[in-house]
Order: C-alpha cells, then structure tokens, then sequence
C-alpha cells in the first residue's frame, strides 16, 4: 500500500513538473538583423519592426562608422525582413515615436567624416508606413541628444537628454520636456523632470509617462558611473512630476517596454564593482511599487526591444570587447491586448542608444 502510494505521489509530482513547463515561457531566437546596426531606432506598425538609421557594426567596428539611412523592415507574422524607403537625413541614435500609422524620428548625429567630429541634428522626419515616404516636420526647438520619447493622446513627449551648447563643450543634462503635436506640427514646453539625465526610456502606463534610471554624464557623489536609480512619473493632464521609490538595483543602459500595465527592464549593464554586460529582466509595476524577475535573455547585453501584441523582441545587441550579437530573441508575455476602434495608438517602444 505504501509502495502504491509513493507511485501516486511520483507520478502526481511529474504531471505538475510537466503542466508547470507547458506554462514556463523562455526567450526564443526568431530571427538575425539584415544590418548590424548600432544606435539605430526601432518602432512598431500594424505587426512590422522599423529600424532606422544607426551604424554599420558588422562593416566598421567602432563608433566611428558613417551614419545609416536605410530602413529595415520585420514582418513578425512572415518572420522576414524587406528594405523600405530610406530616411532623407542619415543619423546614428535618433529616437522614434508613433502616430497613427506614421513613424517620427527625432534628432540624432552624423559624422564629418570617417571618423570625424560629431554633428548633432534637430530634424525631425516623418515617415509614412501606408506610401513608403519620408516628409520633413518642424525641427525640435532646442539641440539635445540622449532624450526619450513617449506618447499619450496623439501627443509626443521629448524628454531629458543633455543640451548640446558650444559653451558647454559635451553640454549637461537637463530635465526639459518639450511636446510635439502631430497633427498642428507645433512645438509647446511642459514642465521639467525633477531629475536631470538622459540615455533612458520613457514607457507608457495608464496614461501616465514613467522614467526610470538614466545617465547624468557628470559625478554626483554616491552614484557609481554616473548612474541614477530614480524613478519618475509624469502626469500629462496636470503638467506635474512625481517622485518614486528608486529602483532597487544599480543598472545602465537597459531598455524598458510597457506590458499589461508592468515596465519591463532589459538587459544593460550591472553597476556593482565594476561594469558587466546582463541579460536581466527585472519587471516594475508602478502602481504596487513591486519588482520581480522572469527568465534573462539569452545574451549578457545591450539590446534594443519593442513589444508587439504582448510579445517582446530583443533586437541584437553589443556585448562589450567588439562584440555584436545580431540576434532576434523574442519573449511571449501572454499578453493579448484588446484595441477598441479609432483608439489613438500608444508608444509601444523606442529605440535606444548605443554603448
């Protein structure tokens, strides 16, 4: 009787080991980039990955590299790439944001030359992903590089960065918001994030624009590499920040997407001793204050992600040492969201920057 009821509670164990792993969700390569790009920008149409501009890490190692014009496109039903038009300005670590079925990129730099002096830009193009064309928008007011963007109720939301002024040599951070209006292509300021920084991620939730940790480019005691943990959270409807809990561990250079609700940090560096390239995911939700972890990547790296219909994609990656990992991973969430008819679109993800 005891041997038959040892059996039972075996085979008991082994059916939830078996229900537990059809559930368990792992990061799965897809797919490799067409370009190895680096500082490029990525956005979401209609089920398609755009990813803009950046450098050619594959042809010329380093952050010297001329910059891209060309757009590739991932089709993530097909699982190929195809070429769209190219973007009229070549630029390396512009940011993107989406309107509709149009795609905005702002700022960025180019290069004087193979290696040459960097010229940061103000333009800001709009390409259309109906008729494959490019149309020039109204500059932003104000030259900054290492901004972020978020949208919320057709509104676009350029955020931090440093300001680039001859003055100042490299520039400084800054706090300044700045909202563009697709549909007027007028230009108004909001209020200033309490936190000057930039090469960070703005994501989207309940309307609300979270900003969490980011890059000072100048040393405050007590913060290792420049770094910060701050959180912050903005409210479009009242033109008001609101101060945090930092976030729990010290980290750079990840990237954040919006699920259900929850922000997702990925990948980056780990700001402990010394810097060492991660694959963590280390999830936020904003409105208990409570973090927890799902699987890492596949790769220790910098990457650039964007979330389409609840699964996110990793889009290649710089692992340090020279070393570039052209893979797509992909996540599944489980996350199906629901979209009502003529609901504006919200910001799905971002580009992001380049180590």
């Amino acid at each position: 009787m005891l041997a038959k009821y040892r059996y039972l509670q075996w085979v008991f164990t082994l059916l939830l080991v078996v229900v537990s792993s059809s559930f368990a969700r792992d990061w799965e390569q897809v797919s490799e980039l067409p370009t190895w790009r680096i500082g490029d920008a990525a956005a979401v149409v209609k089920g398609e990955i755009y990813l803009i501009g950046g450098f050619d890490h594959h042809e010329n190692l380093g952050g010297g590299a001329p910059a891209l014009s060309t757009v590739d496109v991932y089709d993530t039903q097909t699982k190929t790439w195809h070429a769209a038009a190219n973007m009229p300005t070549p630029r390396v670590t512009p940011q993107t944001a989406v309107f509709s079925n149009e795609i905005y990129v702002f700022g960025g730099y180019d290069r004087k030359g193979h290696r040459g002096a960097r010229r940061y830009k103000k333009n800001v193009e709009m390409y259309d992903t109906g008729t494959d064309t490019w149309v020039k928008k109204r500059n932003m007011p104000i030259l900054r590089d290492g901004f972020t963007t978020a949208v919320v109720d057709g509104k676009i939301y350029v955020i931090g960065g440093r300001v680039l002024d001859k003055k100042l040599g490299d520039g400084e951070a800054t706090g300044l918001v700045e909202v563009y209006d697709p549909l007027t292509n007028r230009w108004e300021k909001r209020a200033d994030m309490p936190t000057e920084r930039g090469q960070t991620d703005a994501v989207v939730v309940g309307g609300k624009i979270y900003v969490l940790g980011g890059y000072t480019w100048r040393w405050v005691p007590g913060l290792p590499e420049r770094f910060v943990k701050s959180i912050e959270e903005y409210n479009p409807k009242t033109d008001k920040w609101r101060q945090l809990p930092d976030m729990p561990m010290f980290k750079g250079w990840f990237e954040t997407v919006a699920v259900d609700n929850e922000v997702y940090t990925i990948g980056g560096m780990r700001l402990e001793n010394e810097l060492k390239y991660i694959g963590n995911v280390d999830i936020y939700d904003p409105t208990v204050n409570t973090w927890r972890k799902i699987e890492p990547m596949t790769s220790l790296k910098t990457t650039m992600t964007v979330v389409v219909n609840g699964t996110i994609y990793a889009l290649g990656g710089y692992m340090g040492a020279g070393r570039f990992s052209p893979i797509v991973e992909a996540y599944d969430t489980g996350f199906r969201p629901v979209e009502a008819k003529d609901k504006l679109p919200t910001h799905w993800g971002e580009l992001k920057k380049s180590h």
